[in-house]
């Protein structure tokens, strides 16, 4: 098993109580064989591009066709350069093709985000958008800025402001990394190994399509630190990333993602390789958002109706990890967009072209989602053909202002209005320490499931506007009726309804469950212990409880019930771990120490050997699982003190002069 996923099966399996082993826990994305962090470029060729005199080359693509693995390219800060261009597949040299800005030193360092208005201090590029090299598509006929041969390798594109003129008023993407078409029809075709890092890639509010930023119909990608925004259609789907006709593995990390359509999206059309479904896929920390001047009768609308369909959706896609992001702003936009939910796994074969679409072995955990119409729509099936999805888990996620009569569809007798979670007949799904604040019913079921949990959820529970309440299915009454038809194998004695905080719930109707199962129905918010819900639209931290509240150890965990804000925060500010390498352009070598961590496992002292200079202080680092720094110091000899460490799997990064080690060590209690 691979570093990360020890990792994160390690977070999940300690998370998880025996209650869940009743159940199938999803799998969990495999994409540590892929770093995405930035390479050592010490013994790099360097081409430099531009027009200034002295430059290696003023053409792009003769610089790209020239270079080999092994190859940073080097293009003007400020300098426009105008493609589509073509990265083919190199088969001399070794290590990665580098195209980068000339300035990334007036850019974020690595694992930080790029805001193209962020300010640099330099009189010359005064802001970040102004240091990047610019690539402009002008073709009127959709030719991407960037396009892959087949079997095309190890690219990385740096720093770069990717766009298409103002001219260009139907664009069908700006990055296509692979073919989504039928000639790319085998594995062997596929692209692979590639990283969007710290770009600006965006559209223009003079097109009719602008279509999407990055395809990924290829293997081995990542995209990180960028800021893709303005992507949007009229009549048609966009996003800002999306995947059909790629395997994976897919790292989309710390971005921010602006689109009409579907911020990502993976499926909408059937794969060209027979039997592919995108898989392993790592959504981390990244801002999804759709700006209110795009919602026609807003005060901010800038009068362009774009079609608005949902933040985030697979029609396929198996072990997919969404955490530590931000969902922001969906409404309803019918009847040429949809209803307002903030995130869909709707599997579609579509219409048989993609019999194996399957969506599986789901995580979403620590994200908040916040002004929508409604929450999550989990279909199970393709209206009953194909593949059932299976093993979802929805853990530790603030739900914010879910709410119908502000951003739904006003079809009050739909499950559009507020819902948290429509769901058809998916298999194993988990809910699990979430907070909800919606305007509709807690579910809407509309077919009957098996392996349904709902335990240790705050959430609201009064009547919509269209008189739905609670644990509610179409066609029974909220409660007893429902869970008895739609999950019927949620009973007293397995307390799969358990530990829940039903505000305005009718205690009444959960008779079926209130013997060895307990939940809690207290009349309205001033009733929980909230830290300050009046103020938590200001700072959701004021929706933590307080450690006097009734519920504050009431969970089956005997923490409190709902979010655990501190995991929720961590997973934010979760580090990647990349380690500053030299990279022909802006930093400094650093070299790896000879070091060993024993014992390993340990449970009390950590000990370092194999010192260069044993008169060198040396500094250390400990990180969680979740990349959060938790303990720190210089090293003595009495080695490290780690017996109040949970059990667990940890980082240590161990600093002697300008050398490191970096090491994973084991924690047994």
């Amino acid at each position: 098993m691979t570093y990360r996923n020890l990792i994160f099966t390690f977070i999940i399996l300690t998370a998880s109580s025996q209650l869940f082993s009743q159940v199938g826990l999803p799998a969990l994305p495999n994409t540590s064989a892929f770093n995405s962090c930035m390479p050592d470029t010490s013994g790099y060729k360097k081409i430099t591009v531009g027009a200034t005199s002295g430059r290696d080359y003023s053409d792009l693509q003769s610089a790209i066709n020239a270079a080999d693995l092994g190859t940073v390219i080097i293009l003007d800060a400020g300098e426009s350069f105008t493609g589509g261009f073509t990265l083919p597949n190199k088969t001399a040299g070794k290590g990665w093709i580098i195209i980068t800005s000339s300035r990334m030193d007036l850019l974020p360092l690595e694992e930080k985000r790029i805001n193209p208005n962020g300010l640099t201090g330099n009189s010359s590029f005064p802001t970040q958008a102004s240091a990047m090299a610019k690539i402009i598509t002008k073709h009127t006929s959709g030719i991407p800025c960037f396009k892959t041969d087949a079997n095309a390798h190890h690219y990385r594109i740096m720093g770069l402001e990717i766009t298409a003129d103002t001219a260009v008023h139907n664009s069908y993407g700006l990055i296509n990394l692979g073919d989504g078409s039928t000639a790319q029809n085998s594995l062997s075709l596929v692209p692979d190994h590639f990283v969007i890092d710290r770009c600006y890639i965006h559209g223009h509010t003079n097109a009719t399509i602008m279509k999407f930023g990055v395809r990924l119909d290829c293997a081995n990608a990542a995209i990180i630190d960028c800021y893709i925004s303005d992507f949007h259609s009229i009549g048609y789907d966009a996003q800002a990333i999306a995947g059909v006709n790629g395997p994976g593995p897919f790292k989309i990390i710390n971005n921010y993602l602006e689109a009409s359509g579907e911020n990502i999206l993976f499926g909408g059309a059937a794969a060209s390789i027979s039997g592919l479904v995108p898989s392993d896929i790592e959504i981390r920390q990244n801002y999804f958002y759709k700006p209110f001047s795009w919602r026609v009768g807003n005060p901010k609308y800038d009068g362009k109706h774009w079609t608005i369909k949902n933040l985030f959706e697979l029609k396929t896609g198996m072990r997919v990890l969404l955490d530590g992001n931000i969902f922001e702003n969906c409404w309803a936009d019918l009847p040429i967009g949809q209803s307002g939910y903030g995130i869909l796994l709707t599997i579609r074969t579509e219409g048989g072209g993609s019999p194996q679409a399957d969506v599986s072995d789901i995580t979403i955990s620590n994200n908040i989602i916040r002004h929508v119409g409604a929450g999550i729509s989990l279909s199970g099936s393709d209206g009953g053909a194909g593949i059932k999805s299976k093993r979802i888990r929805i853990y530790n996620n603030l739900f914010e202002d879910i709410n119908g009569p502000m951003y739904g569809d006003t079809n009050w007798a739909a499950p559009n209005d507020g819902t948290f979670l429509q769901m058809g007949e998916p298999k194993d799904v988990i809910i699990d320490h979430n907070t909800i604040f919606q305007t509709g019913s807690i579910t809407w079921a509309y077919r009957v499931m098996s392996g349904f949990v709902y335990t240790n959820n705050l959430s609201n529970s009064f009547v919509s506007k269209g008189g739905y309440q609670g644990i509610y299915g179409a066609g029974y009454s909220h409660g007893n009726s429902v869970m008895k038809y739609y999950f019927p194998d949620i009973t007293d004695s397995n307390q799969r309804f358990h530990k829940n905080i039903l505000i305005g719930g009718v205690a009444a109707k959960y008779t079926n469950y209130s013997t060895l199962s307990t939940n809690y129905f207290p009349t309205d918010v001033s009733k929980i212990g909230f830290v300050n819900y009046d103020s938590g639209v200001v700072n959701y931290h004021n929706y933590a409880l307080l450690n006097t509240s009734a519920f504050y150890n009431s969970a089956t965990d005997k923490s409190a019930i709902g979010v655990n804000f501190s995991k929720l925060d961590s997973a934010f500010v979760a580090s990647r771990v990349c380690l500053k390498t030299q990279n022909g352009v802006e930093a400094n070598e650093i070299k790896n120490l000879h070091l060993e961590v024993y014992p390993n496992p340990s449970s009390n002292v950590l000990n370092i050997l194999g010192f260069n200079n044993e008169n060198e202080k040396i500094y250390y680092k400990i990180f969680d699982a979740s990349g959060r720094n938790i303990l720190s110091g210089n090293y003595g000899k009495n080695g490290i003190d780690i017996s109040k460490l949970s059990k667990g799997i940890y980082i240590i990064k161990v600093i002697q002069g300008k050398e490191f080690l970096l090491s994973k060590f084991v924690v047994l209690k």
